[in-house]
Order: structure tokens, then C-alpha cells, then sequence
């Protein structure tokens, strides 16, 4: 158990050790039983009108603001795959149609049709209306086509709602109720309608109620409440496990031919050729930010207490390649090619120490003595080597230099004089404190079977090394 043990935290030495022990006990796993609770989104985009009265300029990229709030939620039986989706949008409704315009200017100048003050009449087809939407939508993601677990998702959705709408014209030109915008044959737009008149532009200000204006002049009455038909399309950019970007168009169709103030009806009441023959509509292009803030994460961690390791691999492996395990292998770090015996040490057939891979003399006498080579020493060089011992100090004469910090204590001690206190450790009485003794006493002292503290144990130790 020991050598195994061993065997890991040497292959951990490859990693920072922290990080290394943390994942053998922590493993993250998938979550097979997440659940999933309502998403907020906020969107942003823009709301494009497409009816009698449009902008030469009409395009789903081109209109007013609209701002959105919104939440979803996952239903049906196989989650992920449809979505409710609930909303509310804010915004305005904007056009204008130059012949439009001209075609009721022509009709009120030719019936001579006055204003509530008396004053000629001059009406055009300008608008800009309020809107607050608020519906609900059912959405599919195509998960059964292209799976649930991806990154990128189109979607269409459906639903219905209701929608309120301020409605405002721009009649008057400057903040002077008497100055209106004339529309002539040219193509331009002026403050008169006579050929000397000034060309003038829209001051973007909406002042009158479109609704009253329309109800006095042709009895047309644009709603004030329509009930409409979102259908939607686009695609979901998965940021993260709970953000995702939202991309998409949503066609409104809202029952209703009056939003702009214009009909095919009245086209023909005022000799215009109608526009068409649709209701109203608004598009609208939009991107969401969409938060997952409330569901189960998709993974979990697991923290253990013990570590499932493979055993079988670590017994298996053999570092310096000697056909002998690591576990069991003496000499771990054997040169490559050299033969080992049984227990991954290099052969040495001679028994003098040294491995024959390395021995000059492999074959020599048992009881020999030989050299680091393994080559066997003569008379000559071992009266050589034991007439150095000459040189050698006596142990008595011998002085302990400190290198540790338990050395560096101020306590002097006469050399071969035992202390009293610590003469009872000296069991045999040889006047000298042998290795076991110390231990002995050691383990005395931390089963309380003498009357040691701590102190006199640093300086026991301390002793023992001078000795």
C-alpha cells in the first residue's frame, strides 16, 4: 500500500499538487434532471409600418424605435423543444405618402370642405402613433431537426395580442394653426398653393388628434384598441449556459385598415386609386438579450471524501524500462540495457558491490576487497589506505560546529560527562547515550512515563549530537 501510494503522488509531481488532488476528488458531472424555470429578456429593434400610408424608404430596417419586455418559459412534455412566451412592446407608428397627401388635398380644395374655424381645409396622410402591445406567443426551436444542445438555434413563433394606439398627424406647419402644408404637382411640398409659394419641410411635430381630424372630415374613425397576430422568426446565439443573443423579425397583423388614418374605402370616396387591398401591418426587427436566471444548472459538482484511482495502471508502470514495476523495483532508475535480477537491480555476479555493467573486475574472490571500479586492492594500496587513518582527529579532540536550529542554544557541555538529569537515560551505564536510548526516552516522555518537558527533550537531542 505504502509503494502505491507512493506510485500516485510521484505522478502527481506533473501537476500543481492542489489542483491535481482536487480533481481526483471533485468531478463534474451532467445534470439528467434540470429544471428549467422562467427567462427574462429585454429587446430592442425596429418598427417598421407596411400599409396605405408607408415611406418610399419602407424596409424592416427603417422606422421608429420599439422597446420590448419579456418572459418564457418551457412547455410540453419533451422539454426544450416549445416555449410560451410572454410580452409587452412599446414604440411608435410613422409614415407618409406624398400622393396620399395630394389626392385629399385636391379633394377638400375641390369641395370647398372648410375646417371647424371656417378656414380651407388641408389635410395630409403624415402620422406618427403611440403604441403599447401586450400578447403572448407559442414558439418552436427545431429541436427535433437539429437537436437541443447547440450554440446556434433558429425558431418561429405564433401567438396573439392587443394593442393600444395614440393617434397624431401633423396638420399644422409651425406652432400658427393658419399655416398648412400644400402639396403641388411638381412634387413639392410648401407653405401656399399658389406657384410663388415657399418649399417647406415637416417640423416633426404631431399635434393633432388624428382621430377626431378624420371623424369630422370622411366619418372614419382609426382605433384606438386593435387585437393582432404576431408570427416571428429568427435565431438564438447561446453565449454562455444562461445568456443568450436573440435575433428575429415579427410580422403584426392587427384586423384593422386605420392605423395610418387611410383606406382603400376612402381612396375611392376621394377619386384615388387604392393602395391596396390588405389591412395594416408593422414589422418588427429586433435583438433580445435573453437570462436565464432561475433554472438548475446543467452540471453538477460532486466533492468526495476518497478518490477513485486506478491502481491497476500505477502497478503497471516501469520507468527506466527494466521488465521490472515501479512498485516493486529497487533500483528505479537502472541505465537502459544493463540486466537486473528479480528485484530491478543492475546483475553483480561477484557480490563485491558493484554492478558488472560498471565492474572491471567481475569475476573477483568472494571476501576481496575492491575499489569503486570493482578491481581488487593489493597489500599495497590497502597499507596505504589504513596509514591515512593517521590523519584522522581524535574524536575527543573533535569540535561540534552547529547547523541546525536545535543547535544553536547557548548550553556548553563537558565533552564525555553525561548531565545529571540525563543520566538515567544512560541504561547501560557505558557513559554514553546510544541512539535507541535517546528514542527510548523520547517515547517516555510523550507517554508520560518520565518527568521530561519539552525543554529538557531539545536538549537531550542536543547533547545526544555533541556527545
Amino acid at each position: 500500500m505504502g509503494l502505491t501510494l507512493w506510485s500516485v503522488m510521484a505522478q502527481a509531481q506533473n501537476f500543481e499538487e492542489e489542483d491535481y488532488w482536487g480533481n481526483l476528488l471533485d468531478t463534474v458531472v451532467e445534470n439528467v434532471n434540470v429544471v428549467y424555470k422562467p427567462t427574462v429578456n429585454i429587446s430592442a429593434g425596429v418598427l417598421s409600418f407596411w400599409g396605405d400610408v408607408t415611406s418610399n424608404l419602407s424596409s424592416p430596417l427603417n422606422g421608429e424605435l420599439g422597446l420590448r419586455i419579456g418572459a418564457s418559459t418551457y412547455v410540453g412534455k419533451q422539454r426544450q423543444l416549445y416555449k410560451m412566451n410572454f410580452f409587452a412592446t412599446y414604440g411608435m407608428l410613422s409614415g407618409h405618402d406624398f400622393d396620399v397627401s395630394k389626392a385629399l388635398q385636391d379633394y377638400t380644395v375641390a369641395n370647398g370642405i372648410l375646417d371647424e374655424s371656417g378656414d380651407p381645409l388641408a389635410p395630409n396622410s403624415s402620422f406618427k402613433s403611440q403604441i403599447f402591445q401586450a400578447g403572448i406567443t407559442f414558439e418552436y426551436g427545431f429541436g427535433h431537426i437539429f437537436g437541443i444542445a447547440r450554440r446556434f438555434k433558429p425558431f418561429v413563433y405564433a401567438g396573439v395580442g392587443i394593442m393600444h394606439i395614440s393617434h397624431r398627424s401633423n396638420y399644422n406647419y409651425t406652432s400658427d394653426k393658419s399655416l398648412h402644408y400644400y402639396f403641388h404637382p411638381d412634387g413639392t411640398m410648401r407653405d401656399g398653393l399658389g406657384a410663388g409659394a415657399n418649399i417647406i419641410h415637416f417640423d416633426n411635430t404631431f399635434e393633432i388628434n388624428q382621430q377626431s381630424r378624420l371623424s369630422y372630415m370622411f366619418d372614419k374613425r382609426p382605433p384606438q384598441v386593435a387585437f393582432t397576430v404576431p408570427v416571428g422568426l429568427g435565431f438564438d446565439f447561446y453565449l454562455s449556459e444562461r445568456v443568450n443573443l436573440r435575433v428575429g423579425m415579427e410580422l403584426n397583423y392587427p384586423f384593422n385598415d386605420l392605423l395610418d388614418g387611410y383606406d382603400a374605402d376612402l381612396a375611392r370616396r376621394i377619386g384615388a386609386t387604392p393602395k391596396n387591398s390588405y389591412h395594416d401591418m408593422f414589422t418588427y426587427t429586433y435583438f433580445s438579450m435573453n437570462f436565464d436566471l432561475f433554472s438548475d444548472s446543467k452540471s453538477i459538482l460532486i466533492e468526495r471524501v476518497f478518490a477513485e484511482i486506478d491502481f491497476d495502471e500505477l502497478l503497471l508502470e516501469d520507468q527506466d524500462g527494466d521488465w521490472v514495476n515501479d512498485v516493486a523495483d529497487l533500483c528505479p532508475d537502472t541505465p537502459e540495457g544493463v540486466m537486473v535480477d528479480s528485484l530491478g537491480c543492475p546483475l553483480d555476479t561477484d557480490g563485491d558491490g558493484v554492478p558488472d555493467y560498471i565492474d572491471l573486475e567481475p569475476n573477483t574472490p568472494a571476501g576481496a576487497v575492491v575499489d569503486e571500479q570493482g578491481a581488487q586492492l593489493d597489500d599495497t594500496k590497502l597499507a596505504e589506505m589504513y596509514g591515512r587513518m593517521k590523519l584522522a582527529a581524535n574524536r575527543k579532540d573533535a569540535e561540534v560546529i552547529p547547523l541546525a536550529k536545535i543547535w544553536t542554544r547557548s548550553i556548553s557541555y563537558t565533552p564525555g560527562v553525561i548531565p545529571d538529569r540525563f543520566k538515567g537515560v544512560d541504561v547501560d551505564g557505558d557513559g554514553y547515550i546510544s541512539f535507541e536510548e535517546l528514542l527510548r526516552a523520547i517515547n517516555d516522555f510523550f507517554d508520560s512515563r518520565n518527568s521530561f518537558t519539552v525543554d529538557d527533550i531539545n536538549e537531550l537531542n542536543s547533547f545526544f549530537f555533541t556527545q
